[in-house]
């Protein structure tokens, strides 16, 4: 959506349509109010109807509606961010190794497959395993009593 020529001193004398002023409202359009730049400049997009009543029935947050104003797409769901990583993971199987945050992306069985291969893939790279690193699948056979 194109950013409008009304200035924030302009959009300000209207009737304000969301109690942190960033939606207003004149002669039946509607205006989101954005903070952009490193200077926090007021900058000023008209809002579609159809994105303020997703927004006053609860069904979009405000972040969404600035999101989708400002780059013509809706965030993404975390199912969507979810399967993002875990694809940027697969792409980069050294990623298990380096962060065991991503570990919580697969399952046990997945993990089985994916560890051994992220390992050797880490160690052509590096010549060996981090000190610190602790596979995962050694945690889960160590709680079930295997060593």
């Amino acid at each position: 959506m194109a950013k409008t020529r009304l200035t924030w001193e302009e959009v300000s004398q209207y009737e304000q349509m969301a109690p942190n002023g960033k939606i207003w409202r004149h002669n039946g359009l509607y205006y989101l109010v954005n903070e952009e730049g490193i200077a926090a400049e007021r900058v000023v997009y008209e809002l579609p109807e159809e994105l303020y009543r997703l927004y006053e029935k609860g069904e979009r947050t405000l972040a969404d509606i600035s999101f989708k104003i400002e780059t013509g797409r809706w965030p993404l769901t975390e199912e969507e961010e979810r399967a993002n990583e875990k694809k940027f993971v697969l792409g980069t199987l050294t990623a298990l190794v380096a962060n065991p945050k991503s570990h919580d992306l697969f399952s046990q069985e997945e993990l089985e497959e994916l560890i051994p291969i992220a390992e050797k893939e880490w160690i052509d790279w590096k010549g060996k395993l981090p000190d610190d690193y602790v596979s995962p699948l050694k945690n889960k056979k160590n709680q079930h009593g295997l060593n």
